[in-house]
């Protein structure tokens, strides 16, 4: 479960928060998720800027998830 939760969080997670409260990683695994999770949504957040289309309806979702990323790492370390 580990290797799919760093492959894709998103899919293991509903939410950065239940991440947090998961008692299956470690954590240092749970840090490791997060720091995946939140290269993707800054990737995903790049393309949506490049794309020179009207705001996305998923890049606020995104946005808001990235700083939900942020505070469950800041609250892990």
């Amino acid at each position: 479960m580990l290797q799919r939760a760093l492959k894709n969080p998103n899919d293991v997670f509903a939410s950065p928060e239940a991440l947090e409260r998961s008692s299956a990683f470690t954590a240092a695994q749970k840090r490791a998720i997060l720091m995946q999770w939140r290269d993707q949504l800054r990737q995903l957040l790049i393309a949506d800027e490049e794309s020179m289309l009207p705001s996305a309806p998923t890049y606020g979702a995104n946005a808001e998830c990235l700083s939900r990323v942020a505070d469950s790492m800041r609250r892990l370390y």
